[in-house]
């Protein structure tokens, strides 16, 4: 599986957002603190406010938030929302599969299905709060970026 720049960036967003508590940030804030282009942030934030992961507030001190708890956010959550399917072929999809004429005695679909599993127990296992607590660096002080 090979994840998009901008599912990276989408988890870096929700990441920094899990480290910086109930405050909202400014979009160019986020941007900064997360080292993504802020282009892309206006697109990806949309779809992570209209899927519920985070929300925006008007005004002054307005900005960006976590719509809930860091723990209650998988990894998981945030790449299917981007990646979509998270199965590595077509035919080894749980829903709607792609048909394929050599299914019958395929000894490649329960392999592509066991890659499909583990990297779904992978991601589900891994919640925003987990990550907040391992990072280190410029996650928890962006000065570091500039050097």
């Amino acid at each position: 599986m090979w994840i998009s720049k901008r599912t990276d960036y989408a988890t870096r967003a929700i990441l920094v957002l899990s480290l910086h508590g109930d405050e909202s940030i400014k979009i160019g804030d986020l941007a900064e603190r997360c080292a993504v282009p802020k282009t892309v942030l206006e697109q990806v934030l949309p779809i992570m406010r209209n899927a519920g992961l985070v929300r925006s507030e008007r005004g002054p001190s307005g900005g960006y938030r976590l719509n809930r708890a860091p723990a209650d956010i998988t990894l998981e959550r945030v790449v299917r929302l981007f990646e979509g399917q998270l199965a590595p072929i077509a035919c080894a999809t749980r829903h709607e599969p792609e048909p394929c004429p050599m299914t019958a005695g395929c000894s490649l679909l329960a392999v592509w299905q066991d890659v499909r599993d583990a990297t779904i127990t992978i991601l589900e296992g891994v919640t925003f709060a987990d990550l907040a607590a391992r990072s280190a660096g410029p996650w928890k002080d962006p000065r570091l970026l500039s050097l």
